[in-house]
């Protein structure tokens, strides 16, 4: 018998999915069979991911209850939807709630590779029951929109991708994506991104003794990185994104060609 990787306590472990099991399921109803990419995998795949290592109080007590808080977030957000073809996007927050889940899910991704495990150890107390707030120059959130593929103008050959279009000239689907990248000249953090459809989260996970100032610069670096880009602020719970130039392909985009091209295997990002 192992411990929860949550609360600590000796259990039965549970199945915990990675992405709340509703956001499956409604890409069931679409008759969507890709989720996303894969890191493990390398490749772009469908099907429930989980792993066994939380008990059932966690699992199916405040873990769910944080699914079910994203799931009312995101049905508000107006985002479950096959194609968001909008060029803009608005949604109401409760800034630590979304911080709990968006931590949640980023740790459940991590304990799959092995990759950052530790940045979440001490934010558990956090996740499981809102103690000990993240200051801003512990973790911020920056969210951006990103924007359909206009597939005419796109590479895009799978046929599982354009049967998403429905019939419209642009592309921009549920897809959901967990993982990590770098911003050219950053430093002092660790950036995790959950990838929802046309939502883009980004978690800035900064080191240790880093200061106020330096996060400040940072989280400016990164939204000027990416045009759409805004800072959420825990004492606002409103915002509204503006579609940016970087499209959802951008970001799949070697992920993609490794489908298309599986001999090649020159791209090996993780973001």
């Amino acid at each position: 018998m192992s411990n929860c990787q949550y609360c600590g306590n000796k259990d039965v472990l549970t199945r915990e999915h990675i992405v709340p099991a509703y956001m499956y399921n409604f890409q069931k109803e679409l008759e969507n069979r890709v989720t996303g990419w894969n890191e493990v995998a390398q490749k772009m795949v469908g099907g429930e991911f989980k792993i066994k290592d939380v008990c059932g109080t966690c699992n199916n007590g405040v873990l769910s209850d944080l699914d079910e808080y994203s799931k009312m977030f995101l049905q508000d957000s107006g985002v479950f939807v096959q194609n968001y073809v909008k060029n803009h996007l608005s949604f109401t927050y409760d800034y630590d709630l979304l911080l709990r889940w968006l931590l949640k899910v980023s740790f459940n991704s991590s304990r799959t590779d092995g990759v950052h495990k530790h940045l979440f150890e001490k934010y558990i107390p956090f996740i499981l029951n809102g103690s000990e707030s993240p200051k801003k120059n512990n973790i911020s959130i920056v969210a951006q929109m990103v924007a359909p593929e206009v597939l005419e103008n796109s590479g895009i050959n799978k046929e599982s991708f354009l049967k998403l279009s429905a019939g419209s000239h642009k592309l921009n689907p549920f897809l959901i994506r967990i993982c990590y990248g770098k911003v050219r000249g950053a430093s002092g953090y660790t950036l995790r991104m959950i990838i929802i459809g046309p939502i883009v989260f980004h978690l800035l996970m900064f080191d240790d003794n880093i200061s106020p100032g330096h996060a400040a610069t940072e989280v400016r670096r990164i939204i000027k990185s990416e045009s759409s880009a805004k800072f959420l602020m825990r004492d606002r719970n409103h915002i509204l994104l503006m579609q940016g130039r970087k499209s959802w392909l951008d970001l799949y985009q070697h992920q993609v060609d490794r489908v298309n091209n599986p001999v090649n295997k020159s791209f090996k990002q993780n973001c």
